[in-house]
């Protein structure tokens, strides 16, 4: 059984994690270029995104229920997928490459 971690737990041990399965729990950010997983409790975030997340879906036919990730927007959830590190070639992950980390999303549940 895998444990949830936080999402600065999770931008910490991305050297180990990267490419593993992992449970991060945080708040929900669903908007237009930024659909991203934020640590909670928020007074311990970090400058900017480093206590951010970009989450994605992959490519193919299934995808996120928008008016679901709408209504959670800026609510606790928990999210299971593989955590990725940016590619070498980029320095970040998501629009404009801003997130330290990119979780490849396989649930979304309230917390």
């Amino acid at each position: 059984m895998i444990l949830p971690i936080s999402v600065n737990q999770a931008i910490d041990d991305l050297v180990v994690l990267d490419g593993q399965e992992v449970i991060v729990q945080g708040i929900l950010h669903f908007d237009f270029e930024e659909v991203a997983l934020y640590h909670f409790p928020t007074a311990q975030r970090r400058a900017a995104y480093d206590s951010s997340i970009w989450i994605s879906t992959g490519t193919g036919s299934l995808g996120f229920n928008e008016e679901a990730c709408k209504r959670l927007h800026g609510k606790r959830v928990t999210i299971e997928g593989r955590l990725l590190k940016p590619a070498p070639d980029l320095g970040g992950c998501g629009h404009m490459s801003l997130w330290p980390a990119e979780l490849l999303a396989r649930t979304l549940e309230p917390a």
